[in-house]
């Protein structure tokens, strides 16, 4: 799964998610499109767990990944490092996180992947993987780890690049 050139529609804590790995720049490129009306959107990634996360992004001492991510559906806003491969599919220093919660995925995301949702621009988002193949054909490689997620709203988005902390959505 989430090998070059694949784009993956998976489970995530709120509805399925889009992903190719962040150093796919084709598979950037090709997601873009699939998505469609993205020119001025920005891909947040998600990260198997705490260690990766830190890998890519300077998190706070003081800041509990585990309690942070787990307590509810959250996506965080940090600085990132110099290991976060450039590209213009996501801003050059402040870039969205996301930390997998999805036991089954785990063992999937040996490098982060795209945390973008799993549909057309406009269109709501898809909980089942019945959906997914509906919209997405042949376009996509569909992760069968869980067929059906509850209905979700959409994760929180925290911004800790600023002092204090600020939530924008």
């Amino acid at each position: 799964m989430f090998n070059q050139g694949e784009i993956w529609g998976y489970p995530t804590d709120t509805s399925f998610g889009l992903g190719v790995r962040i150093d796919d720049i084709n598979g950037l490129q090709n997601l873009t499109k699939l998505k469609g009306g993205r020119e001025d959107k920005f891909f947040s990634i998600m990260c198997k767990d705490e260690d990766m996360l830190r890998e890519y992004a300077h998190v706070p001492d003081n800041l509990d990944l585990h309690t942070f991510f787990f307590k509810k559906p959250r996506t965080i806003i940090l600085e990132s490092k110099d290991t976060l491969p450039k590209t213009p599919f996501w801003p050059k220093n402040k870039v969205a996180f996301r930390i997998n919660t999805i036991p089954e995925l785990s063992a999937h995301i040996t490098i982060p992947v795209t945390a973008t949702s799993a549909n057309i621009s406009g269109e709501p988002p898809i909980y089942t993987t019945q959906k997914l193949k509906e919209v997405f054909n042949e376009r996509i490689h569909v992760a069968d780890l869980i067929p059906h997620l509850p209905e979700t709203p959409s994760s929180e988005i925290w911004d800790y690049t600023e002092n204090p902390p600020k939530q924008i959505r």
